[in-house]
């Protein structure tokens, strides 16, 4: 099977695939981004404006940007159309957690947003309490929103920053005595996982493992 991977940002991903495969196994990856072809300035004007929901990506050259859910959404169904019509593709997964709509595809789509909050409803108990890592603060209340009734406590730290400011997320949350934490982003990393669950000692879902082993069971014999 081929598995088609679109990021918000630029492609290679060169900092989340290798993770990804290393569950995958032996399955192609075609990779793609929504950013791919676009110039600095069409970058720059898909800033999010005034309190429009955020995003963060990373670009090829290791910067990471914020840019508006709203234009990004436009771009995804122009992307997911692009990948259909090169044909071969089985799967395609969507390397954001951000609340998206339903695309429209004659293909299985993958949204990891969807997932994790699938998973959560289903294992977290109504008198648990829930802690969540996001990459920028402008996202804190859209992700209390996301979560609704469940108890919630949201901290940020961005994937692409220094590793210091994901230990303080950490302890917030440790403070809280939180009972289940989620890596709320697809750039967190397996040692930042790693990192968070020492501080805290409580489980943590990391989106890019938990989509991968999703994708896994789709895709495996």
């Amino acid at each position: 099977m081929k598995v088609a991977m679109i990021t918000i940002g630029q492609s290679p991903r060169k900092d989340m695939i290798p993770e990804i495969k290393e569950i995958l196994g032996d399955v192609e990856i075609v990779e793609i981004g929504c950013l791919d072809e676009l110039t600095k300035e069409q970058i720059n004007n898909l800033r999010p404006k005034g309190e429009e929901p955020v995003l963060v990506t990373l670009l090829r050259d290791g910067t990471s940007v914020k840019v508006s859910k709203e234009k990004m959404v436009d771009l995804l169904h122009q992307t997911i159309k692009k990948v259909e019509s090169q044909g071969g593709v089985d799967i395609i997964t969507i390397l954001c957690t951000g609340d998206m709509p339903d695309f429209d595809s004659d293909k299985l789509i993958i949204e990891p947003g969807k997932l994790i909050h699938g998973v959560v409803r289903q294992i977290l108990m109504k008198n648990k309490k829930l802690g969540v890592i996001i990459p920028s603060a402008e996202q804190v209340e859209q992700s209390k929103e996301k979560w609704g009734d469940i108890d919630t406590i949201v901290t940020y730290a961005s994937p692409y920053g220094q590793l210091e400011r994901i230990e303080k997320a950490a302890r917030i949350l440790k403070e809280k005595n939180v009972d289940l934490i989620i890596l709320d982003c697809m750039g967190f990393t397996k040692d930042m996982k790693r990192k968070v669950q020492k501080i805290t000692g409580k489980p943590v879902i990391l989106a890019r493992t938990l989509t991968a082993r999703v994708l896994k069971e789709l895709v495996e014999c």
